[in-house]
């Protein structure tokens, strides 16, 4: 037993509806010419579900770093003398000439999706190296993408003569990894779609940004109160309310500043603000440049 988790009969690869792509040296020749990827690539990947007998023992590492991301069940990851349980939701990265062995419990075994990377610059984009990294969420549809882009670069891997789809699997890496690196800006971008009432908010918001609202008139439009509001937005936006609205704001001034002629007189009244000096001042504070400055600057 190790940490709880049984250990596994050793088996050689061959789980049912196992996939396992390894790159051909003539492919990564390639990638190490190719300046849009060479600085990280995937040598191999994989997805082994419900792994019983998984095991691996590297007694001097691996030359590339291995990510294993455990969506379901449980198994253990041995690094130099630590042992660590890895559960549903986790994520380890050993790190590359790093002696290690992992392998899946005997009992729950682990549906794995491994990875083998490398580069001049995968350090930098890596998440921490071996430790066990929680990427549960709050809601499954982050959880849900992740696994929707790892599935899109096994995928265009497999078909790797294909060279564009071999880049378009390699730039995904380094979204993938940083959706694991960054987690909690990850998880922050997009909320859970089932949030009704913060999405019929903001489209509300948009299409009233012309007028000059208070959150009184939020909550009277919707019938709740303004605490509530404000902690809607705290929580998944990290913003309050009228913030995020003068942001819509801004972005629809910037439209008008780059797509019409209009005077910035005009397209202060158009967002609801009559001193289109205050107007100016909003908007400079938002942005760090005047709106006549943006305007010469992005139209020259």
């Amino acid at each position: 037993m190790i940490n709880g988790i049984k250990e596994p009969i050793h088996k050689k690869d061959g789980f049912i509806g196992q996939r396992m792509t390894y790159m051909p040296g003539l492919i990564k020749k390639k990638i190490l010419n190719d300046p849009r990827v060479n600085d990280l690539y995937i040598t191999h990947i994989g997805i082994f579900p419900k792994a019983k007998g998984h095991f691996r023992n590297r007694p001097l590492g691996s030359s590339q770093h291995i990510l294993l991301y455990c969506t379901k069940g449980s198994g253990f990851v041995e690094t130099g003398d630590k042992k660590h349980t890895l559960n549903e939701n986790q994520v380890f990265i050993i790190k590359s000439k790093t002696a290690c062995s992992y392998g899946a419990d005997g009992i729950n075994p682990w549906t794995l999706y491994w990875i083998h990377y490398t580069g001049k610059n995968s350090g930098i984009y890596s998440p921490p190296f071996n430790r066990v990294i929680n990427v549960s969420a709050e809601n499954t549809i982050k959880s849900e993408d992740r696994l929707m882009l790892f599935e899109e670069m096994q995928l265009n891997i497999e078909d790797y003569f294909n060279t564009d789809k071999v880049i378009y699997a390699n730039i995904s890496l380094k979204y993938f990894l940083t959706s694991i690196k960054y987690l909690d800006v990850y998880r922050s971008v997009k909320k859970e779609k089932g949030n009704d009432l913060l999405t019929n908010i903001i489209s509300y918001m948009k299409n009233n940004v012309h007028k000059n609202m208070r959150i009184n008139d939020i909550a009277e439009e919707f019938g709740c109160s303004t605490s509530n509001i404000y902690k809607l937005f705290k929580k998944d936006l990290s913003s309050a309310p009228l913030d995020f609205f003068i942001h819509l704001k801004i972005e629809k001034a910037h439209r008008y500043l780059l797509q019409t002629n209009l005077k910035v007189k005009e397209i202060s009244r158009k967002l609801g603000y009559d001193d289109q000096y205050y107007f100016s001042r909003i908007f400079t504070k938002h942005t760090g440049i005047s709106p006549t400055k943006f305007r010469k600057e992005e139209k020259g």
